[in-house]
């Protein structure tokens, strides 16, 4: 068992080591992290569960008191407010502000909410105009939702390009990576900016400035960033992006946002053609809806000029009503980058300590290179997988070995109980390598 203290290497921005001259104020800084998140611990009952360890954030993250308040208070105003539907379309109102605030967008008119990440990603994809022969740019270890989605239109013509990294490994998608798939018909590239399964970070913005003035739409799977790390989609410059808001937001399942910017927008709209229908038309995309709520067939049908085009009137108002407590909480209190901080600082101690045990680390280990929240042990998940469960911890097992993801909630504490489990395992004769 982890008897001393547990590594604390520290590192900078790039995953160097950092010099004498930077530890005292480094140790600070952690210090500050530590004392903040504590703080916030108790907001996530689950986690003080004896015999329960909740390392399952990218996947099934443990609900909390805060989004527990909003559901409670949606339940109540739904059983005593007589105008209950105009507080939730207030709210909704709000939390779709909320949204383009913490991922920069230009504002709440760029912002659609969804069912999900996959309505989402299929909206922009099918609005994408594209001739037979045309094709798409995707990595061969995307998630399946982005992929099939536009595998899908292949009945259509349209070509999709799977690059191949999964030979290679666990690695970080470039502008290089993807240069020699992409060519005068290329339509579209779709990437997550971080994976799912490896925990890669890929390099969103450098693909976008390379190929998106080269009329190449870049259409982004953000889930497993919003609410683990800071993230800036005008910086980044995609098309659009598109996630769930029930795993780094924290929200019920039942809700997503699609932001799509207005400029690649412009282009959809002014590509010679009429500006496409959304795939499942919904009259609160119609700018012209008659108040009276009559369709004329000789009247022209106008689409929202934003994102507000793909967004259907009925939507989850108990899960924008969540959203809206929680992005409060995540952008006044805990704040992205301090999250996104904390995070990177919990993958660095257990990185340095799977190294210490002789485990390797699937996933990158650079954090310019890695999801703050995420990292994969060459574990034999068949092996493990009774360990794992008979300590109550919650992990994902995968293709590529045990997924380990953190949340707000986590702390040191979490860490070192799984090491001392995995040094249990060991001692056991569980295979390191699979």
């Amino acid at each position: 068992m982890v008897s001393r203290p547990l590594a604390e290497t520290v590192t900078t921005e790039h995953g160097a080591a950092s010099s004498s001259s930077d530890e005292a104020s480094a140790e600070v800084e952690i210090k500050r992290l530590q004392d903040k998140f504590a703080v916030y611990r108790h907001l996530v009952p689950l986690v003080s569960q004896v015999g329960a360890l909740f390392l399952n954030a990218a996947s099934a993250p443990p609900s909390n008191l805060i989004v527990h308040e909003a559901i409670t208070r949606y339940s109540s105003q739904a059983l005593y407010e007589p105008h209950a539907y105009q507080v939730w379309q207030q709210a909704r109102e709000s939390a779709r502000q909320l949204l383009a605030r913490c991922i920069n967008a230009e504002g709440p008119s760029s912002i659609a909410f969804t069912r999900d990440t996959t309505e989402g990603l299929g909206s922009f994809i099918r609005s994408v105009p594209f001739a037979p022969g045309d094709n798409v740019v995707i990595v061969d270890a995307e998630h399946p939702n982005l992929a099939y989605g536009w595998l899908a239109l292949r009945p259509a013509g349209l070509e999709v390009r799977q690059v191949p990294t999964i030979a290679q490994g666990v690695i970080a998608v470039d502008a290089q990576t993807l240069e020699p798939y992409v060519d005068a018909r290329t339509r579209a590239i779709g990437i997550s900016s971080m994976a799912f399964d490896g925990g890669q970070r890929h390099d969103v913005a450098g693909i976008c400035a390379a190929f998106r003035p080269r009329g190449i739409h870049v259409l982004a799977d953000v889930t497993q960033h919003v609410g683990f790390a800071a993230i800036d989609v005008r910086a980044l410059g995609v098309s659009a992006a598109a996630f769930s808001l029930h795993k780094g937001l924290n929200c019920p399942t039942g809700i997503g946002a699609l932001y799509v910017s207005p400029s690649a927008l412009a282009e959809i709209d002014s590509d010679g053609a009429p500006p496409p229908p959304p795939p499942i038309v919904n009259m609160a995309a119609v700018r012209n809806l008659r108040p009276d709520l009559l369709v004329k067939a000789d009247e022209p049908l106008l689409w929202h000029e934003g994102a507000r085009r793909f967004e259907h009137a009925n939507m989850s108002l108990i899960g924008v009503v969540a959203a809206e407590a929680f992005l409060r909480f995540y952008l006044d209190d805990l704040g992205p980058a301090d999250v996104e901080a904390h995070l990177y600082r919990l993958t660095d101690v257990l990185i340095a300590e799977s190294g210490r045990l002789g485990v390797r680390v699937v996933s990158p280990c650079e954090r310019r290179s890695r999801a703050p929240h995420i990292c994969i042990l060459d574990l034999d998940p068949e092996q493990w997988d009774a360990v794992l469960k008979d300590q109550g911890v919650h992990v994902t097992l995968n293709r590529l070995g045990v997924r380990i993801s953190f949340g707000f909630y986590n702390a040191i504490d979490d860490v070192r109980r799984f090491v001392e489990i995995l040094e249990m395992g060991i001692t056991r004769g569980l295979l390191l390598k699979r």
